[in-house]
């Protein structure tokens, strides 16, 4: 395992997260841009989720989405991904494995995103450290629109919440 690694590519981000989800037994949950997430499945991060949640895990996620991928995001649904749209999103990222393992960065220009983007982010085996991103999904997941609410918003043109 790590006992604070710090980690510096989107690359090594994204093979990190699949370790750690990979390694999870029970639970896996991550506040993403959707940018990262597209990376993400083109990674094959989306497939990992898939067969975890296969095997009994469970994904919980949080993300900013608009109409335009309306697509992408029910694809994480249909593969059994329990995802929220939070409106206030402001470009953290996180993802933590059993509330044991976790990467987070508390700034993702999720914008220009890409994987040559230089991050900063720090991957953790620390239970203390594990249990305080917990603190902050936990409480981020209940001000966030399900997914399901959100897409029906926005095809009845309901404004970009």
């Amino acid at each position: 395992m790590t006992d604070r690694t710090t980690i510096t590519s989107v690359t090594a981000a994204l093979a990190i997260c699949s370790n750690i989800i990979e390694s999870a037994a029970n639970e896996v949950v991550y506040i993403s841009p959707l940018s990262l997430l597209l990376l993400a499945s083109q990674s094959g991060l989306v497939e990992r989720f898939k067969l975890f949640i296969q095997k009994g895990g469970r994904v919980r996620g949080i993300t900013d989405f608009s109409h335009q991928h309306i697509k992408e995001t029910q694809k994480s649904l249909d593969n059994g991904v329990d995802v929220r749209h939070f409106p206030q999103y402001q470009g953290i990222f996180m993802l933590v494995g059993d509330g044991r393992e976790s990467v987070s960065s508390m700034s993702v220009d999720a914008k220009s995103l890409s994987v040559d983007t230089p991050v900063v982010a720090l991957w953790s085996d620390d239970p203390t450290y594990a249990e305080y991103l917990m603190a902050i999904f936990e409480t981020t997941w209940e001000q966030a629109i399900p997914v399901a609410e959100r897409i029906e918003n926005l095809k009845e043109g309901a404004p970009n919440l």
